[in-house]
């Protein structure tokens, strides 16, 4: 489900506090106003990420203590290898350099290019509703996870590209 980008926009202007709604009233001072917001949203974004990304990390270590207490270590290294990864896409998303660092941040950015990276932070939010699928499944899954854990792995690549790709939406936009 895609969220109504306009009633999005709409709540976080009404949440401006009293000090942004006279700031933006100002000459010369709404696109610093709109800027912030803009850099806030992209914190909130890639916090949201990497907060979905560790509940993830901590099934999947909860998954590892369950097999160790079973003495069933074959895919343990599996395991191990996919909670690493998740911790580095957890670090990922919250020290990525896109908001007040990002190249060119001086430049304004249009409506339809707000939009743009509205839609793209969504389709990554929704990336991540097929990866908690699969953790289902690992954390159902009694033999053969190997499978599972493969899936996950791809996912979670697919999902590593798709973020690194949104650096080049934000450059291509600002």
């Amino acid at each position: 489900m895609q969220p109504n980008l306009d009633n999005l926009k709409k709540k976080i202007q009404e949440n401006r506090d009293l000090i942004d709604r006279i700031t933006v009233k100002l000459p010369g001072f709404k696109g610093y106003v709109e800027k912030a917001e803009s850099y806030a949203a992209d914190k909130i974004v890639r916090d949201l990420l990497a907060d979905r990304i560790l509940g993830f990390k901590n099934e999947v270590n909860a998954k590892m203590v369950e097999l160790e207490k079973k003495q069933r270590r074959d895919s343990l290294g599996d395991l191990d290898s996919l909670s690493l990864k998740m911790e580095a896409m957890i670090k990922k998303c919250q020290h990525a350099d896109f908001g007040r660092a990002a190249a060119l941040s001086s430049m304004t950015i249009s409506e339809d290019d707000k939009n743009r990276l509205l839609e793209y932070d969504w389709r990554l939010i929704s990336a991540l509703d097929g990866i908690e699928k699969s953790l289902g499944e690992l954390r159902n899954a009694s033999d053969a996870i190997g499978t599972v854990i493969s899936g996950i792995g791809d996912a979670l690549r697919a999902f590593e590209k798709n973020f690194d790709e949104r650096k080049n939406v934000l450059l291509e936009v600002i």
